[in-house]
């Protein structure tokens, strides 16, 4: 009888994480697709915090709504920008066209998001963690800055996304109601922004 305390405690992190997904989703397709990849990721930042499934410092209420990051919008703009020129370069190769031509603008679009999502991630992530952001003019240059200094976790997050695209390619549907909850859970706890 003493194993099914554990099972419940279980279910339930499976449920929380559930819901945390559906809440980034959710988030997302309010803020309109195109804008939304900020709020989403600080909506489900929020979520797990007030579930204690990790204790940063505590975020206040502009960071709670996401109102306190600077230019959040036009980030996540460039964003989903560069994801959808990354697809159609794809798929211009698999239409067949022009390899020599579209190869390397694949490779370079590639590169470009990867930088700028691991610079993205790692600024939402910096945002959440401070107890204060001095001067938000500066979150940016701190997160070029830590970029630099910590190569190591900027590969990290790399690799963790490279790993959540891979469960998305072999199983959708736990990509969509577990991957944004365990990615911005292993972000915080991987980082440990300090």
């Amino acid at each position: 009888m003493k194993k099914s305390p554990v099972i419940i405690k279980s279910i339930e992190i499976v449920y929380l994480f559930i819901i945390g997904s559906v809440q980034y989703w959710g988030t997302l397709i309010r803020s309109g697709l195109i804008y939304g990849f900020v709020d989403a990721a600080l909506s489900v930042l929020v979520f797990l915090q007030e579930n204690n499934m990790y204790t940063p410092t505590n975020l206040n209420t502009k960071q709670k709504t996401g109102e306190g990051m600077p230019f959040k919008k036009r980030f996540s703009f460039i964003w989903t920008g560069l994801l959808s020129i990354c697809l159609a370069n794809y798929f211009f190769i698999e239409m067949g066209s022009s390899q020599y031509v579209a190869g390397p603008m694949l490779v370079a679009s590639v590169t470009l998001f990867s930088f700028y999502h691991v610079f993205l991630v790692l600024s939402i992530s910096i945002y959440s963690n401070k107890k204060e952001v001095q001067d938000k003019k500066w979150l940016y240059a701190y997160t070029v800055d830590y970029m630099i200094r910590k190569p190591f976790r900027s590969l990290f997050i790399l690799l963790l996304t490279l790993s959540m695209i891979g469960m998305a390619y072999f199983n959708l549907i736990v990509f969509v109601f577990f991957v944004p909850s365990f990615f911005w859970l292993f972000v915080q706890k991987g980082l440990q922004v300090k």
